[in-house]
Parts: structure tokens; C-alpha cells; sequence
């Protein structure tokens, strides 16, 4: 598979809006292939993701984070063990893997500390749990729609898909400060506009994000800001952008024709751009529209219409389709070696598939259709994600508030149903 560099648009616009202060940090060193690596960690302290107040450990702390009925808490699923993290709290969650934002039904979106972080080091990781607590609200936000989280080392990036010029049809990012939202302080550098519905992504100290354009919104531009919010003179074209995801090596945006994928240069002064052909001319309906993967795994994946799954892998610049016997409605990478992707298809079964078994014309392992009461006209709830980690997959299942965990290294075996007080309406995974 061929990768082509973009020509450079050049743009002196510069994006107004310098607001006042809102911030996150999370880590800033690779960890190898085999590293248990959540995601981004805290930068602060000694360099290695350590803040005050926080206790080094042995191994992973990783942390189920429900929204149900009781609001925002914290499930260990090694001792059962549950914590509060927000009362009442209903509506959307997202998480970068350690900071977690819920926005309620009246678009405000609160900031929470998880309390546990993983920092890659080298050929070894760090592993961090403190108290967990709430960092502050934003309150001006009505109708704004779900916000969204994506961190660097040293920025953090709200997208808010429907807060900017609703007359132009924008969205809007916030960014976020990293040293002091590590620290517990909300500060905010900059707001971006962005095309409606479109992600800004922080790449160390620089973001990338679709720019709006109301003359014309199908040709679209991704474009490179600095973090005070300076629209830079690097951008691409991405024709009706969708998807768009952080992997171990870039931001990887859906565009129609394939992928752009976005890099910082050594040293991160500058944005590089490299667009991923798909292998071959595709239906509209076969795109990719939205990418799913394990944090810091240079692979992600998408549903590719009714075939299978795409597996994007941005380390060698790659398309791997993957074959399904029934079609998905999730897929989420795993990032390993063999190229697994986790999903659910629409019998409701779980599917695990990977690029061996796909080369080699190995049936997928699929479990009984333990998610075919979560399915509706087709489709499951936006609510209903998978999370997954080196060992295990997790995804809820909203109506009956209860977790699975898939053990899908062994034909997708459902290894427990978790049963989560208050439910699981919505679920991210830390630690």
C-alpha cells in the first residue's frame, strides 16, 4: 500500500479567541509494543507522569468508568470495588484514559480526575493512583452536543461538536492547559472553530482539526493550530471528513477517498501530513466513518459497510480489510501483532477478527448473540462502546446495565458479566 505526502495548503488566518484558562497534562514518553498502555499520563513531577500526592505502583490500576442511575463512579474489576466520582450525574462520557468529561443533557460538561495513569518509559511503564476528584465545569455550552477528549503530553482538546456558529454549521475546540489540570486547575489557552461535528487533536504542542468552511463544507481542510490557538500555514485537503482518532504515531482523519494522517516533526514544531489511499476504488457506503483502537496502538479500526472491518495501521500506512460473515456495527483495534479487531455485528454476537486468520481464510470467532437485546432497527445505542486493554474487552450493554468482559484471545469468550450498581449506561476504560 502506497502513502502520498499532501501538497501544503498555505493560510495566514488567524484563529481569534483567546479565552481565559481551563487544562489537563498527560504523559510523554513511547512504550514498547509489549507495554500495557492506557492512556496519555500526567507529565509533571519527575517527568515520568508523577504528581503529588500520588502513589507509584507495582502494575496497571485500570478502572471501568460507568455513568448509570447513581451517576459517575469508578468499578475495579479485579476486586469489584466501586468509588464515586460524580452524584446525579446523567447525559454523555468520554475519556482520554485518565480524565474522564460528562456532559449532562443541558450541554453542561464537568472534568473529572480518575486518579489512575499509566506513563510509558522507555522499555518499562509507570503505573500512578490517586484520589480521584472533580475538576470544574463548563457551564457555557447549551446544545452544544457530546464533548470529547483527546490529550498530548502537554494539551488537552474538548471538542464540542455543536457549539460554535450554528448559522455556519461549526463546531468548537477548547484547549486545555496539561501542567494544570494535572495540578487540578481548569485553565483554557484557546477555542478553535471547527467544521460540525469534526475532533481537534493535540499532537505534543501543536492540535489538528477540520477547519469549517461554509462555501464549501465537502472539501474541507484539516488544519494545524498552535496552543494558543494560531491557525498555522500547514493544511490538507480532506473531502467530507468523518472519523478521527489518535494512535501511538499521529491523528488519523476519515476522509472520503481514505486517510490523511497528521505527525508532529522531531522536535514539534511543525505538522506533517501523509495521505493513505484506500487499496481499492469503494462504495460511499464502505468508508470508514469513525475509528475505534487501544490507546496508544498505532492501529485503528472501522466498520467497513456491510464486509467486515477496515484495520487502519498507521505505522506502516496500511488498509487491511477484514471480512465478517454478518456485518458490524462496532470494531475497535486492538493493536497487537496479529492485527485483532474487537466488534459487535448485528445479530448481536461478538466478532473477533484479525489480518492472520483473514490472509489465511480462517473463520472469525464469533460468541452467541449476547448484545441482540441492545440492538434496535438494525443499529445499537451510541452509548454501547468497546474498551479494550492487552488482555480483556469490555462493553456495556445499556439496557441491562451490565458490563461483558471478552477474553478475545479465546474465540471471544465471554469471561464475566459485570453487574455495575447503578448500571452502565456509558463506559470508558482507565488506568
Amino acid at each position: 500500500m502506497s502513502t502520498s505526502f499532501i501538497p501544503i495548503r498555505r493560510s495566514a488566518v488567524v484563529v481569534s479567541a483567546l479565552l481565559a484558562v481551563i487544562g489537563l497534562t498527560l504523559a510523554g514518553c513511547t512504550s514498547p509494543p509489549s507495554a500495557t498502555d492506557r492512556a496519555p499520563a500526567s507529565t509533571a513531577g519527575d517527568g515520568h507522569g508523577f504528581v503529588a500526592g500520588a502513589a507509584e505502583m507495582p502494575e496497571p490500576q485500570l478502572r471501568l468508568i460507568t455513568l448509570g442511575e447513581t451517576g459517575l463512579q469508578a468499578f475495579d474489576p479485579a476486586t469489584g470495588d466501586s468509588v464515586a466520582l460524580l452524584d446525579e450525574a446523567q447525559g454523555a462520557l468520554s475519556s482520554d484514559g485518565r480524565y474522564a468529561v460528562v456532559t449532562e443533557p443541558d450541554g453542561r460538561a464537568t472534568v473529572v480526575d480518575t486518579g489512575t495513569w499509566t506513563v510509558p518509559h522507555g522499555d518499562h511503564s509507570h503505573y500512578y493512583l490517586a484520589e480521584p476528584r472533580s475538576l470544574g465545569r463548563l457551564d457555557d455550552r447549551a446544545d452544544a452536543g457530546p464533548a470529547r477528549l483527546a490529550s498530548s503530553t502537554t494539551l488537552t482538546a474538548v471538542s464540542l461538536p455543536g457549539a460554535g456558529d450554528s448559522s455556519a454549521g461549526e463546531g468548537l475546540g477548547i484547549v486545555l492547559d496539561g501542567e494544570a489540570l494535572a495540578d487540578g486547575r481548569l485553565e483554557e489557552r484557546a477555542r478553535i472553530p471547527l467544521a460540525a461535528g469534526g475532533a481537534l487533536l493535540p499532537l505534543e504542542d501543536l492540535l489538528v482539526g477540520p477547519a469549517p468552511d461554509s462555501e464549501n463544507v465537502e472539501a474541507g481542510a484539516l488544519a494545524s493550530y498552535s496552543a494558543d490557538g494560531i491557525r498555522l500555514d500547514v493544511e490538507a485537503d480532506c473531502a467530507a471528513p468523518a472519523g478521527a482518532e489518535l494512535t501511538r504515531v499521529g491523528a488519523a482523519f476519515s476522509c472520503a477517498d481514505g486517510a490523511v494522517l497528521a505527525t508532529a516533526e522531531t522536535g514539534g514544531g511543525s505538522i506533517r501530513f501523509e495521505r493513505i489511499p484506500y487499496p481499492d476504488d469503494i462504495a460511499d457506503g464502505d468508508r470508514a466513518m469513525s475509528f475505534a483502537g487501544r490507546p496508544g496502538r498505532p492501529d485503528v479500526a472501522a466498520v467497513a459497510g456491510g464486509r467486515g472491518a477496515w484495520l487502519l495501521d498507521t505505522r506502516d500506512r496500511r488498509w487491511t480489510l477484514l471480512p465478517s460473515p454478518a456485518p458490524l456495527l462496532r470494531a475497535t483495534a486492538v493493536g497487537d501483532a496479529d492485527g485483532t479487531v474487537v466488534g459487535v455485528d448485528v445479530e448481536g454476537r461478538i466478532v473477533v477478527l484479525d489480518a492472520q486468520s483473514a490472509g489465511d481464510g480462517a473463520a472469525p470467532a464469533r460468541s452467541e448473540p449476547v448484545l441482540a437485546a441492545e440492538i434496535v432497527d438494525g443499529q445499537v445505542p451510541a452509548e454501547l462502546v468497546f474498551e479494550v486493554d492487552a488482555d480483556r474487552a469490555y462493553v456495556n450493554a445499556p439496557s441491562a446495565g451490565t458490563v461483558l468482559e471478552i477474553d478475545y484471545r479465546d474465540r471471544a469468550r465471554i469471561a464475566r458479566t459485570l453487574d455495575i450498581p447503578g448500571g452502565a449506561a456509558a463506559l470508558a476504560e482507565v488506568g
